[in-house]
């Protein structure tokens, strides 16, 4: 199962005119790799390019793009934010506060561990105060990379979510339910700061989320057991803390991390591209005929686990949404209607 992601925009957040920015998942079972590489083959040779940028394609070859995709098996999801829902003041004060949090973490594990045989774990200690650090110095991570990792992790879990819910019938139980999370590589040699952040933090952080819990179908613990039961449940296991019962093993399933990759190495990379860029352009675009219709066709494969074509995404301390609501308003729902 490959699960891809891409953004469109700069995550910039000017303070002297708007602007939007998009990310987009494409969940690819293995079955259809093919598929998505031959389409993506057959288009670069119609089009005469090496490959597929959303931004160097016209609106047309874009309805095309999205039109494949709503005919596909695959799945998809997005989510936004925008320079009105969150500011510069909103992302360093969060910031800040992420930091003190972390570090009021630290100092209470610390002093609970000293009571206990062993003591503190240096590794944890040490994975706290890199997060601490993070979220406090920009001269870490800039502010658009670091909103980026944030958002990022609740796409990520929530594809992850739509994956098992979408792929769980019989037709695709025989599909290698390994999973491999592939985003578009910023330096082509090495991992960006934000992206070693996000692969940091990922798993504890996604661990450690209350209400997180991944959904599954009961009758895949019936005999014969679903794949997915066998690779990745467990008995017993720790959630924010607490010992419980039937878990799923979140380290077994990102067991092969996130790989940060070329886009031109993947033919889904390009694919969900297209659909960060159509996302961000239906918002910018409002009364552009062709990207509307573009994302009117991408709208079935992308709703989320609350029936919304988008998520919109904000910080817990930006100030009220409702400029949001008209902007979104309709492309939010599951139709335009």
């Amino acid at each position: 199962m490959l699960l891809y992601f891409d953004e469109s925009g700069d995550y910039g957040f000017p303070t002297d005119r708007f602007d939007c920015y998009a990310q987009a998942a494409l969940i690819c079972p293995d079955k259809l790799v093919a598929e998505v590489d031959e389409f993506v083959a057959a288009r670069k040779a119609a089009w005469s390019v090496e490959e597929l940028h959303a931004s160097e394609l016209g609106d047309e070859q874009l309805v095309e793009v999205a039109e494949f995709l709503a005919g596909s098996r695959l799945s998809l999801l997005a989510s936004v934010t925008d320079t009105e829902l969150v500011t510069v003041g909103d992302i360093q004060q969060y910031r800040l506060d992420q930091a003190a949090i972390t570090k009021k973490g630290l100092d209470r594990y610390v002093r609970e561990s000293t009571k206990v045989r062993g003591g503190p774990v240096p590794e944890i200690e040490q994975w706290m105060d890199r997060m601490i650090k993070r979220a406090g110095l920009t001269s870490q991570i800039s502010h658009g990379e670091f909103l980026q990792a944030q958002f990022l992790v609740h796409l990520i879990r929530a594809a992850l979510q739509k994956a098992i819910l979408i792929y769980s019938m019989v037709e695709w139980r025989d599909d290698s339910w390994d999973f491999h999370f592939v985003i578009d590589g910023k330096l082509p040699l090495k991992k960006a700061s934000g992206e070693k952040y996000l692969d940091d933090m990922l798993v504890p952080v996604l661990g450690s989320q209350q209400g997180a819990t991944l959904g599954l179908l009961d009758t895949w613990k019936n005999d014969p057991v679903h794949p997915f039961v066998e690779r990745y449940s467990r008995e017993r296991g720790r959630v924010r803390g607490v010992e419980v019962e039937g878990v799923t093993d979140l380290k077994a399933i990102f067991n092969d991390g996130l790989r940060f990759e070329p886009s031109h190495q993947h033919a889904g990379l390009q694919l969900v591209d297209a659909v960060a860029y159509t996302v961000r352009r239906a918002v910018l675009s409002p009364n552009n005929p062709a990207i509307q219709h573009a994302y009117d066709v991408l709208r079935p494969k992308l709703l989320n686990e609350d029936r919304r074509a988008i998520t919109i995404n904000r910080l817990r301390n930006s100030g009220p949404a409702d400029q949001a609501k008209q902007r979104y308003s309709l492309l939010h729902g599951e139709s335009r209607g």
